[in-house]
């Protein structure tokens, strides 16, 4: 009992000091954001000596960030709703509905996850060029439901399939489709893997960088990524209120996490655990 206990406390001092690792650079960004230059660059660790709010309100309105939050926004809502309508169906088909093919199709799908996305972003480029889908958020968002789809079928497909036979036996007796049981019955069980395909899509579709820098060339289309870099060229002398937005991009996606992180951690683990 003492080895466990031991151990057990060992365990606790590991996570809490890897959590205490990646929290710094949240922490030290956060407190840049109220300093200016000289306190940024003189004492980075320090806390502010005056906390600057303005530095905020100085991202917000010289450097359109605005613009930027509104895109990323949009793009970020609209690919997580399509890519988990695509992905939930799917996921059930390959779960539920499965042939003696299906299960190769299955595997042959996912051999897209394995695809760098650097080797096909020429090919894409050119795809999208010739479909007039360039320099527009249709486009970019369209190549991020089918990057994050395969994931998302993943998650899906191992969650529907460890749900009870027995319920889609009993939804048939009553006379339901497959539609009418996927949609009454099996959906509503599988909400821990629903959220989680959400916050993986959202979260990797308000983070895209290379994607956007390669698609979007308008100055009102671009998106938070893409802002702050052209924020720190543009403004370089005012490291303050570039981390002020660094301080806002944050946001949403904490905000997502913490809100569905119990949700989100079930489904996950659901999802990988065969």
């Amino acid at each position: 009992m003492r080895t466990v206990n031991r151990w057990h406390n060992l365990l606790v001092v590991v996570v809490a000091l890897i959590a205490g690792a990646t929290m710094v650079p949240v922490v030290w960004a956060l407190f840049s954001s109220f300093k200016n230059d000289t306190e940024i660059f003189g004492d980075p660790l320090g806390l502010p000596a005056q906390w600057r709010w303005e530095n905020f309100r100085t991202v917000w309105t010289s450097g359109d960030f605005g613009t930027y939050f509104v895109n990323s926004a949009v793009i970020a809502v609209a690919v997580t709703l399509l890519t988990v309508a695509v992905t939930c169906p799917a996921g059930y088909a390959f779960g539920k509905l499965t042939t003696g093919r299906s299960n190769g199709l299955f595997y042959a799908y996912l051999m897209v996850m394995t695809l760098p996305g650097e080797a096909i972003m020429v090919p894409t480029f050119y795809q999208l060029r010739e479909m007039s889908l360039v320099d527009s958020r249709v486009g970019l968002g369209l190549i991020l439901v089918a990057g994050g789809v395969p994931l998302g079928v993943f998650i899906a497909r191992n969650f529907f399939r460890d749900l009870p036979n027995e319920l889609i036996e009993s939804a048939r007796v009553d006379g339901a489709g497959d539609w009418r049981i996927f949609r009454s019955v099996m959906l509503p069980l599988a909400k821990p893997a629903v959220l989680a395909v959400g916050v993986f899509s959202f979260l990797g579709a308000w983070n895209e960088y290379q994607l956007a820098l390669l698609l979007l060339f308008s100055q009102e289309k671009r998106t938070i990524p893409l802002g702050l870099v052209q924020f720190q060229g543009q403004y370089s002398s005012d490291s303050g209120a570039l981390f002020a937005g660094i301080v806002l991009a944050m946001i949403p996606s904490i905000l997502v996490y913490v809100v569905l992180q119990r949700s989100f951690t079930r489904g996950l683990v659901a999802g990988a655990l065969r």
